[in-house]
């Protein structure tokens, strides 16, 4: 996507920088907050649905990213605008093995215990910092996330098929 930019080219494990938060809002503590904006594709359940707002929408883009980032495929993305929705409010994804036959398990697991429709079983900040996938207990799991790297391959076309639509 367009808000995702590469800090490295050419280099085996590049680094990705998340940019223009315009529509970002700051949620206290405490505070009831609904929106209706985002991008279709990114936005959670509970945006499609006007519910209250928390940190569990952003733990729920972030598991659109890694999906993208991984297959270069986007994991909701419909015909059109109401049907990009219509998947979101369903959680209606599959991991494709067009697009993942090289992903791990664990990655998988990641994606799949933040893409959760309901909020409060989403995965936290927390928790998807303590995954196995991003901090590997023991050998097999840190072979198993080297083998779940963003395909820039996939992610380029992924970008140039977005600029047509």
């Amino acid at each position: 996507p367009e808000n995702i930019m590469l800090l490295d080219k050419n280099v085996p494990k590049p680094r990705i920088k998340i940019i223009d938060f315009g529509l970002a809002h700051k949620i206290d503590f405490g505070n009831e907050f609904k929106n209706i904006f985002g991008t279709p594709e990114f936005v959670a359940p509970e945006i499609v649905n006007y519910e209250p707002l928390g940190l569990e929408a952003d733990m729920w883009s972030i598991g659109v990213i890694t999906y993208i980032l991984l297959s270069g495929a986007s994991p909701f993305l419909g015909e059109t605008k109401q049907e990009t929705l219509a998947n979101v409010s369903a959680v209606n994804y599959e991991f494709e093995e067009e697009f993942f036959s090289n992903t791990s398990a664990l990655a998988k697991d990641f994606i799949r215990r933040l893409l959760v429709k309901d909020p409060k079983k989403r995965m936290t900040i927390q928790d998807s910092l303590l995954h196995p996938w991003i901090k590997p207990k023991d050998t097999q799991q840190a072979l198993s996330r080297k083998a779940s790297a963003v395909n820039m391959e996939k992610f380029k076309k992924f970008a140039a098929r977005r600029k047509w639509k």
